[in-house]
């Protein structure tokens, strides 16, 4: 059986204001669509790193960093997004494209020393396509996919680069081992 388990370590995440911004706003001829991805991106890291770290405090809007062993920062580097409705002989779709390219690092709250940089850019499609006649919401939705899916494989990406850094394991169980002493 595996056990997921995670680190005994508090963090403090701090998401800067261009990501938590950030929006994909287009209009077409169904209509004008804006989509706050800064936001849904943030909610899945929080998320995320909640699985990963005993605790995870929020540290935007000057909040205290009292108890926090390592911090990570977050930041969006660029954003590019696409939507468009295309009709076909018996058939509409509406598709998206989204780009998102991330970085972040996490620092030690003590020495202020950075202790991992990654970086993430990654493309992502998606849509829905239906016979005859597409509606505003369902087109909503098919665009809403292909975001959503972008964001899920930015965070997915810094994960999988954080698990896979060797120094930063190391210093992990640094802090944890201080944290029992």
């Amino acid at each position: 059986m595996k056990v997921i388990k995670n680190r005994d370590i508090s963090l403090g995440l701090n998401i800067s204001s261009k990501l938590l911004e950030a929006k994909a706003s287009q209009k077409i001829k169904m209509g004008e669509f804006d989509f706050a991805i800064g936001k849904a991106l943030a909610v899945k890291l929080v998320k995320a790193m909640a699985y990963q770290f005993r605790e995870v405090h929020i540290l935007n809007d000057g909040a205290s960093r009292d108890g926090v062993q390592t911090i990570m920062r977050v930041e969006l580097q660029d954003m590019d997004s696409k939507m468009d409705v295309t009709s076909g002989f018996t058939t509409v779709s509406a598709e998206s494209y989204t780009r998102i390219a991330l970085r972040a690092e996490l620092i030690d709250a003590v020495d202020g020393k950075v202790m991992w940089v990654g970086t993430s850019q990654v493309n992502q499609t998606g849509g829905v396509t239906e016979a005859q006649i597409l509606t505003y919401q369902e087109a909503g939705r098919g665009f809403a996919a292909g975001f959503d899916g972008a964001i899920d494989k930015a965070i997915g990406d810094i994960l999988s680069q954080m698990n896979r850094s060797q120094n930063l394991r190391d210093y992990f169980k640094t802090l944890e081992s201080a944290a029992k002493e």
